[in-house]
């Protein structure tokens, strides 16, 4: 996908917040969700991440205005070399690990990962990470 224009808002309702995580698996996992975001977005990329508290778990939120992702194909697009078909071509190229990845590090710092999306109106996928 080609992109013109990109767009990128961050807001954060922290002021202070000790994660206990592997700062290179997190910093993979959020760069990661952005990196897909732009792949599956059309001409005008627009991305916000958010953070804050939901009780006990410091939530990351990234969203953006892409291609989204239709109920079929949510259900598995975390599993390992999945990737969501596009007819016969894929503009983006990739093994289908990404999501995986993000997944399987997310459950491994005892959090969880969720997407909400709708076809032509992007995604927004919820990491969910315990505090101390």
């Amino acid at each position: 996908m080609s992109t013109n224009a990109s767009i990128l808002i961050f807001s954060s309702s922290l002021k202070r917040l000790t994660v206990y995580a592997d700062a290179t698996h997190l910093y993979n996992i959020v760069a990661n969700l952005t990196d897909n975001a732009v792949k599956y977005s059309s001409d005008s990329v627009k991305i916000g991440i958010k953070s804050y508290i939901d009780g006990k778990y410091c939530v990351i939120a990234v969203r953006d205005n892409g291609l989204g992702v239709s109920r079929e194909n949510r259900k598995h697009i975390f599993d390992r070399f999945y990737r969501v078909p596009h007819g016969n071509t894929h503009n983006v190229k990739g093994y289908g690990l990404g999501l995986f990845y993000v997944k399987t590090m997310t459950e491994r710092h005892k959090g969880t990962v969720s997407v909400k999306s709708e076809i032509n109106k992007g995604s927004e996928f919820i990491i969910k990470l315990p505090v101390q």
